[in-house]
């Protein structure tokens, strides 16, 4: 039986600081949801400022912890296809972030009530949508990387060329 193997690029503190940059965006959408409720209440009147920032940040956490936890156990089948289900959560969100508090937000401060703020407002969230959907593309693709690799490449391997390719 073959031996498993994590990539190198997720192992240890570099696999907490990715994940930690990909939370980081996720927590301020979930903020941004929490001072909606503050402001707005509890009304369902305003569901896309309020309950889809706080519940959809605490979906894609759960989908990107456990993505990280299937990334570094063996998987069969199942845990392949788990891991693809999970991986949607965050990339969900982030598109949540770009387009509705983002581009939604500088459509209406264009075309409903005119506002600079609002639209400075939707070209943060755009960005921070696409750091998002940026950093969590990174991570699949080391993994997606990584399990190509023939296995013998892979646990002789002490450096990965995934990233940072050395000159021959």
């Amino acid at each position: 039986m073959d031996s498993f193997t994590v990539p190198p690029e997720l192992k240890g503190t570099k696999g907490d600081i990715m994940a930690a940059r990909i939370e980081v965006p996720i927590l301020a959408a979930m903020i941004y949801g929490i001072v909606g409720f503050i402001r707005l209440g509890w009304s369902q009147d305003n569901f896309l400022y309020t309950y889809a920032a706080v519940l959809g940040g605490v979906a894609a956490s759960a989908g990107l912890f456990t993505y990280f936890f299937l990334v570094s156990e063996e998987r069969n089948r199942r845990r392949k296809n788990l891991l693809v289900l999970f991986g949607f959560l965050p990339y969900f969100y982030s598109l949540y972030i770009m387009g509705v508090l983002g581009l939604y937000t500088i459509f209406e401060g264009v075309i409903g009530k005119f506002s600079f703020w609002s639209m400075i407002g939707g070209v943060f969230w755009v960005f921070v949508g696409f750091h998002l959907i940026y950093r969590f593309y990174l991570v699949t693709e080391i993994v997606r990387q990584h399990d190509e690799r023939p296995h013998d490449e892979r646990t002789t391997s002490a450096h990965s060329t995934l990233r940072h390719p050395s000159p021959k």
